[in-house]
């Protein structure tokens, strides 16, 4: 069982992915932002963080920038999951670490794989 962090500005979307995520028997946590979220990686440190890029607050690249320069949760697999998907967004969130990265609207069951694969690859 691993623990889930869920960031997106969408509740529909923290539903949907904490049901599925819940019934693979996972834990799921989740953010309606990426402030709420560093914080609550700090506290919860979940195996993996599910990220949205386009959020109020703190937006999905500076969330992954803070992320990746804290000590206590820069080893925690980011995946990325957006509806705004160009070659160029993609090649700057994967260089600034992400460990994957999915496009909305997006396919459960590639979701469920690039998560897998992250969990798989463990914490760096």
């Amino acid at each position: 069982m691993a623990h889930i962090l869920v960031i997106d500005d969408d509740p529909d979307i923290r539903r949907l992915l904490s049901t599925y995520f819940q019934d693979q028997g996972h834990q799921v946590f989740s953010a309606e932002d990426g402030a709420h979220g560093i914080g609550m990686a700090v506290q919860r440190q979940p195996d993996v963080v599910i990220l949205d890029i386009d959020m109020p607050v703190l937006d999905g690249h500076s969330t992954l920038r803070v992320i990746q320069s804290n000590p206590q949760i820069s080893g925690i697999p980011v995946v990325v999951l957006t509806a705004h998907h160009t070659p160029q967004i993609e090649e700057a969130m994967r260089k600034a670490g992400c460990a994957g990265f999915v496009s909305k609207p997006f396919d459960l069951d590639q979701l469920d794989r690039t998560v897998t694969n992250s969990l798989e690859a463990g914490r760096v």
